[in-house]
């Protein structure tokens, strides 16, 4: 019975970790996310404890308990398949997305939770031969489904989810729980009812149909899909989970694909000639599109890349056509920890390119980290980062202005547009000891703008600097603090943006 419980356990948990995973490639990865997962499983062990403990009651024999087992088992290989079905149907639909979690967690995942849950009643009813020894019995029983709990969420989360992938590791738990469940029901003959038939078809499915991630990391379900450009080019589109992070077009590195790109090739064309050698350090990679656009266009440049996940870089190389001999250098880290241990000469240009959609690195917000950036940059360097928010709302926008403020003497905003404009938009973020040539800064067409073809009106919007006194607007009418360590709450300022975009 020790070892029934702690599988269950293991598996539960299992389960639980990689749920999140698995809606990721239709919902994100948020607060919001986990949220609705973490609550519908704790959903499903409340009703399947109290099941457990009618039915240990009623019938608490093997049948019943394999039977659950196997229940357990069908429910966590059907997941794959609901998954599927309800993230096609509302991945974009216009129901809100708390809505969309619940249903999509509820529908694939409440059934697994809530068959295991029923297992440890069980096992006590079937364990426990003398009351005067109940305690003992369930405190045994409990303290193996902890133990099951823990390592579960350390293998799933360490180890299964990144050597799997979220479909191989719920085909796993199934088939583990089906030979469990007809082990324990062996007298029965489990394996002879229609169950087992339909168990079958559905194991063969999840062989066959393919996962919906080219790569899975503990990190992201990487996707990259092949398209063409305005000029018939083609194109790689890198999805990471269910947000498109970047346009690659490997055979032109100047086509930048965002407009944001375009403040960041300005920036480098008012500091640089194509002939000057520079550092230039970026957190986060991406698709790499900006060190691609630096190393053909300023080839006596330094690029070093700080990317966590090593499957993105693994994917540029194998699918988005970026060589395995380049010379942008990557290391697969965390940026904060990277720029902790030090060791690079002093960066002259960064660019922050790590915030994934509506889920901030909160770490990488705060105070503290930029003046651990700024120690690790030239005196005249210029810190270049994207961020998202609306002007209606702001509360990031100006907590992110405020913060920089503490580190860097000036700090500009570019909307890409004549002003900052309400609405869900991208906002580039320049921060510096030392002042944008305002004249240099206008002037400048660099390589991308002329590969663009932009007009003079279109180009001076995309790189537009906003008034001083629009931002001194903006912090007055937005009065949040500094971030620091000890007080980020990115999440709560971008709540209203998340829920209007979603």
């Amino acid at each position: 019975m020790k070892w029934i419980v702690f599988l269950a356990s293991f598996c539960l948990m299992l389960v639980q970790i990689v749920s999140g995973r698995a809606l990721a490639p239709y919902v994100g990865v948020s607060v919001y996310v986990w949220t609705g997962v973490i609550g519908t499983t704790l959903l499903g062990i409340v009703f399947g404890y109290a099941a457990g403990g009618v039915l240990a009651d009623r019938r608490g024999d093997a049948k019943t308990l394999g039977t659950s087992l196997a229940l357990a088992g069908l429910a966590a290989l059907a997941a794959n398949y609901v998954v599927i079905i309800l993230g096609e149907r509302m991945g974009t639909g216009s129901m809100p997305l708390v809505a969309r979690v619940v249903v999509m967690s509820f529908g694939a995942f409440f059934p697994v939770a809530f068959f295991l849950s029923t297992v440890t009643p069980q096992a006590v009813k079937r364990l426990l031969s003398d009351l005067s020894k109940t305690g003992e019995t369930v405190g045994t029983l409990s303290a193996w489904s902890a133990v099951g709990n823990i390592l579960g969420t350390f293998a799933g989360g360490y180890v299964l989810v990144s050597a799997l992938g979220t479909k191989g590791v719920l085909t796993a738990v199934s088939v583990l729980l089906l030979a469990l469940g007809v082990w324990v029901a062996r007298g029965e003959k489990l394996w002879r009812t229609k169950a087992a038939a339909v168990a079958g078809i559905f194991l063969l499915g999840a062989v066959i149909v393919p996962g919906s991630c080219r790569l899975e990391t503990n990190y992201f379900c990487i996707r990259v899909l092949n398209s063409q450009n305005d000029a018939g080019e083609s194109t790689h589109i890198l999805r990471l989970d269910h947000l498109v992070h970047s346009y690659v077009n490997p055979s032109n590195p100047l086509d930048l694909g965002y407009e944001y790109e375009q403040v960041y090739a300005n920036l480098l064309a008012s500091r640089y000639a194509t002939s000057s050698a520079f550092t230039a350090y970026f957190i986060g990679g991406g698709g790499y599109v900006l060190p691609r656009y630096i190393e053909s266009t300023y080839p006596q440049a330094t690029n070093i890349v700080a990317e966590i996940d090593p499957g993105v870089t693994e994917a540029n190389h194998r699918f988005m056509g970026l060589s395995r001999e380049t010379k942008i250098l990557t290391a697969n880290e965390d940026a904060r920890m990277h720029l902790a241990r030090g060791g690079d000469r002093p960066y002259d240009l960064v660019f922050g390119d790590a915030f994934n959609d509506f889920s901030v690195p909160y770490h990488l917000t705060t105070v503290e980290f930029h003046r651990l950036l700024k120690s690790r940059m030239s005196p005249d360097g210029v810190y270049a980062l994207n961020i998202i928010d609306d002007a209606r709302y702001g509360q990031f926008l100006a907590s992110m202005i405020r913060t920089l403020r503490e580190v860097w003497t000036y700090v500009y905003v570019a909307p890409q547009a004549h002003a900052i404009l309400p609405g869900r938009n991208t906002i580039v973020l320049l921060a510096s000891d030392e002042p944008i040539d305002q004249d240099a800064w206008y002037s400048t067409i660099s390589p991308a703008a002329v590969a663009k073809d932009l007009s003079e009106e279109a180009r001076r919007s995309a790189v537009n600097l906003v008034d001083p006194t629009e931002i001194d607007q903006l912090l007055d009418r937005v009065r949040t603090p500094v971030l620091t360590d000890d007080y980020v709450p990115t999440d709560r300022y971008l709540a209203p943006v998340f829920s209007d975009a979603y």
